[in-house]
């Protein structure tokens, strides 16, 4: 089974932007039907509906990067 979360954070590392990592993902689920039927069992699993799941994961963790980021910047601000 195709770990759904490292093929996406993958894909994040390699192009560093939204629209392509998401562009990626749509040609690879259409290129691959057990990465297809991965990425359904992974939706259901983590309470993801099938269309919007992987833009959901991709922008949660652009928001999570992007909140590190702020506090640091937060902690240099105050010292």
């Amino acid at each position: 089974m195709t770990d759904i979360e490292d093929l996406l954070r993958s894909l994040i590392e390699q192009h560093r932007s939204i629209d392509i990592v998401e562009s990626e993902f749509k040609r690879i689920l259409n290129e691959d039907k057990t990465i297809k039927d991965d990425y359904t069992a992974w939706c259901e699993e983590e309470g993801y509906s099938y269309r919007k799941g992987y833009h959901e994961f991709i922008q949660q963790f652009f928001d999570s990067e992007n909140s590190i980021w702020n506090s640091f910047i937060q902690f240099e601000d105050e010292n």
